[in-house]
């Protein structure tokens, strides 16, 4: 038996991955099972879990792969600290790098004070964009891919642009620090009062609603040329990593101030928005192009956290030339758990095919009997509906907002139907309630539609087959009236498409809602709150349904609603 633990942490995201023989078993972000959004120190408890759903032990691993190479990681601050150690604060920020990269190299020494003397298992150092690009071409099942990367930094490198085939890859470009796209984009994100490294999707969401006013300074600050990513650090200082970035004097004379946390979005700031978010995307395809070029293949993978940004996958999927684009569903670091797993087994086990994962349900799943359990413990009323997915169809048709739990949890930032809130996209209204009473969010974000994979062609420009809610296509002419709280401003949507081979009970829901409303289409948001991770179990489901606005929480069997409020 081959059996390979992945694992990232001490930057943010950390997770954790398993490959026994060739198949992935599990894997989990650790801010699920700890309850705190981004958590980036040791995955213990996703280690734990991942062990647990394959049945073995510590004795049973074999390989333990790391998603850094920490010695380069320390290597390259020492050099590039001279660029800001005797600016203010820059002494601890170099502090702060080192002792994260001293703890990289210390992994081997934590997980075996933690999983104790029966582990013997030789611990490898993946290059983190390897770990990025392996994840993606894995995941895709393509037999040959281009692989595009692009983050913040890994440990000097900020993008690749590679060939990957069943017996090895090609690295045709990348580029290093401080030509960051990652950083480039966090920057914006802290410009307009949010928070970097979590809060990019709003930037891209409030794009927008805005023009793009400002884009030849933006062009300025971020380009590419020949697969290689430049950013104007005289007009946007990174050197200190995204809490320190910030835009020269000259930038902020044109843009005007930052704004503040909390205070109003105005039009300046969705102009901002607007311009940045055209910039990543010419970069983006600029990068695609050129890569199309140079490796002569016909299908693309994208990964890294800016492959996050299903805009800029969207425009790559028309107008890259390639005839397929995957996009990887957890392309942010959480990924790297599994790409440094796939590394490993290819170098060491090479006689043993790897299997494509059907999905990225990779999480905990919970039985009837430990569902109950916790219902009996909090002392719940509920029932038990013949046809569950059918009574979640009827509950959504009423208007109502429905917490839906069941399955193993998907693995990445995107609800897949297992752990969602669904809602009727027919209702003009239905976006700025699930906003306001249930995401306790700002009004601006959008919500992405589930759809019935036969059916995507009919409402959405393009749409084949989308399942993991990563890529953008325009809704089609006359469908905007039908699906209005699932079309955004500027008339696209983020589209997951649903098949009864993947997900059979999700389907069924959606399915029925289809034969009661003549809409095969449902919306579909992730089952959580503003600052909290997806839920976990069902202690988690159950304390978010009576924490919010949700009407009804179904976890199969069992169904729990509320007494109807003023929103009838």
């Amino acid at each position: 038996m081959a059996v390979i633990l992945g694992l990232n942490c001490y930057k943010h995201d950390s997770s954790a991955a398993l490959l026994v023989d060739g198949r992935l078993v599990a894997a989990v972000e650790e801010e699920r099972l700890r309850r705190i959004k981004h958590y980036a120190d040791y995955p213990a408890k996703a280690i734990d879990y991942a062990l647990s759903e394959a049945g073995i032990g510590p004795e049973n691993i074999d390989h333990i792969a790391f998603y850094m190479q920490p010695g380069i990681v320390m290597r390259e601050n020492l050099a590039y600290s001279r660029n800001y150690i005797l600016q203010k604060g820059g002494p601890f920020f170099l502090l702060g790098q080192l002792n994260a990269a001293r703890k990289m190299g210390a992994i081997g020494e934590t997980i075996r004070a933690h999983l104790g003397p029966d582990l013997k298992a030789e611990v490898h150092f993946v290059e983190h964009h390897i770990a990025h690009a392996d994840a993606a071409y894995y995941c895709s099942g393509f037999e040959e891919a281009a692989v595009l990367t692009m983050d913040g930094v890994g440990e000097r490198c900020t993008s690749m642009l590679a060939s990957f085939r069943p017996d090895g890859y090609t690295v045709h470009s990348s580029s290093r620090f401080p030509h960051s796209p990652g950083i480039y984009y966090s920057a914006v994100t802290k410009f307009l009062g949010f928070m970097p490294d979590n809060d990019e999707y709003k930037v891209m969401g409030l794009s927008s609603y805005g023009e793009p006013k400002y884009i030849e300074l933006f062009r300025k600050i971020l380009s590419q040329r020949n697969g290689q990513i430049r950013l104007d650090s005289q007009l946007l200082d990174i050197h200190r990593g995204v809490q320190q970035t910030s835009f020269s004097e000259s930038v902020r004379r044109i843009i005007g101030p930052p704004r503040r946390p909390g205070t109003e979005i105005t039009q300046n700031h969705m102009a901002i928005a607007c311009s940045a978010q055209k910039v990543i995307e010419e970069v983006g395809l600029g990068l695609a192009r050129y890569l199309k070029e140079v490796s002569g293949l016909r299908k693309l993978v994208i990964s890294g956290g800016v492959g996050l940004n299903c805009v800029m996958n969207g425009l790559l999927d028309k107008e890259s030339g390639f005839d397929e684009v995957y996009p990887l569903p957890p392309s942010h670091d959480a990924g790297t758990s599994i790409g440094a797993a796939v590394r490993v087994h290819r170098d060491i086990f090479p006689e043993v095919p790897l299997e494509t994962p059907p999905g990225m349900y990779l999480g905990p799943s919970f039985s009837e009997e430990e569902i109950a359990a916790v219902l009996d413990m909090a002392r719940l009323s509920w029932t038990r509906p013949e046809n569950p997915a059918d009574k979640a169809a009827e509950l959504v048709e009423q208007g109502k907002v429905l917490g839906l739990f069941h399955g193993r949890m998907e693995f990445g930032p995107r609800a897949l139907g297992n752990r969602s809130i669904l809602a009727d996209p027919r209702r003009s209204d239905m976006k700025d309630i699930v906003n306001a009473v249930v995401k306790h969010r700002e009004a601006f974000r959008p919500f992405c539609p589930s759809c019935l994979e036969e059916h995507a062609d009919e409402y959405f420009e393009g749409c084949t087959s989308a399942p993991y809610m990563i890529k953008t296509f325009r809704v089609l002419p006359g469908k905007e009236e039908i699906i209005p709280s699932v079309t955004h401003v500027d008339g696209t949507a983020r589209v997951q498409t649903v098949t009864k081979e993947v997900n059979p009970f999700y389907y069924d829901v959606i399915e029925s809602f289809y034969r009661r409303t003549g809409v095969p289409v449902i919306l579909n948001t992730s089952f959580n709150i503003r600052g909290e991770p997806i839920v976990t179990t069902p202690v988690d489901a159950v304390r978010c349904f009576y924490g919010t606005g949700i009407d009804a929480l179904l976890m199969p069997p069992f169904l729990l609603e509320k007494t109807p409020g003023l929103r009838e």
